[in-house]
């Protein structure tokens, strides 16, 4: 669970007075279990993640956890009997293996850094795609102009789902078709999620800036929402002037969404 620390500080999204009272309340039990799932997909991810990506930061491909991967995928092969090999086929043991020397070939990436540090390198970073998805940036396919948006969430996630629907044709390779489907659609929620985590910190550092600059008119002068950018007191302010003032003053940039949000 090491490499959830940061993701969990990613959750972001403030409620806005105005959106509480008219919405209504996020439910705790929802957002709980959505950082649950979130958490918990990480595991099988690992699975396409060591071969869709490379360059892992030092924190986040935890070599401990592919290993205890790899065993829990050999474990049934090997101990389980003859019916339970049957099912899983010789392609499970061999891609489980390949899994394994996948996992040791990243955690060399970063072996020279054990006893020292790469101050060039964020040590939670969840690797780079390959080369030959920047040369696709730009292009168009089937009317669509390929970002590195639509790569991350989109393209780079097809590729283990196609893959696993594949192998999921012939029985001989069914079951390590259906862990290589499900460990790419784990793969592409992650990927989803990440980025709609991201796209809440520009939203909130754009909301800190329209507050900023529309302090002034909503509080001063109560304009309306549609010279305002939206925001809005849901409340009649005092009529004083000074007090008024004092409120805008109160209002520091860096935090200016605390006065218009409920966490």
């Amino acid at each position: 669970m090491r490499r959830e620390r940061q993701q969990f500080q990613m959750r972001t999204g403030k409620q806005t007075i105005f959106r509480t009272m008219t919405a209504g309340r996020k439910s705790a039990v929802t957002e709980m279990a959505g950082d649950l799932i979130f958490m918990l997909s990480s595991y099988p991810s690992y699975i396409v993640e060591a071969f869709m990506r490379r360059n892992f930061g030092e924190r986040y491909f935890t070599f401990s956890i592919a290993v205890g991967i790899s065993f829990a995928m050999l474990y049934p092969y090997l101990f389980l009997g003859d019916k339970v090999r049957e099912v899983l086929g010789f392609p499970w043991i061999v891609f489980t293996l390949i899994f394994l020397y996948k996992s040791i070939r990243h955690r060399l990436e970063f072996r020279r850094f054990s006893m020292t540090y790469n101050f060039d390198r964020y040590s939670y970073t969840d690797g780079e795609i390959f080369d030959f998805w920047y040369d696709l940036i730009g292009t168009k396919i089937m009317g669509i102009k390929v970002t590195r948006y639509l790569i991350l969430v989109l393209f780079e996630p097809a590729i283990p789902i196609l893959i696993g629907l594949f192998l999921m044709i012939t029985p001989f390779t069914r079951a390590t078709g259906i862990l290589i489907f499900f460990s790419g659609l784990f793969f592409c929620y992650r990927s989803i999620m990440k980025a709609f985590f991201a796209r809440g910190h520009v939203l909130d550092t754009i909301d800190e800036q329209i507050v900023a600059r529309y302090k002034h008119d909503v509080i001063m002068e109560g304009k309306p929402k549609s010279q305002t950018g939206g925001i809005s007191f849901p409340i009649e302010l005092p009529k004083s002037k000074d007090l008024r003032q004092d409120l805008v003053d109160s209002i520091e940039d860096t935090n200016s969404l605390d006065i218009w949000a409920t966490e």
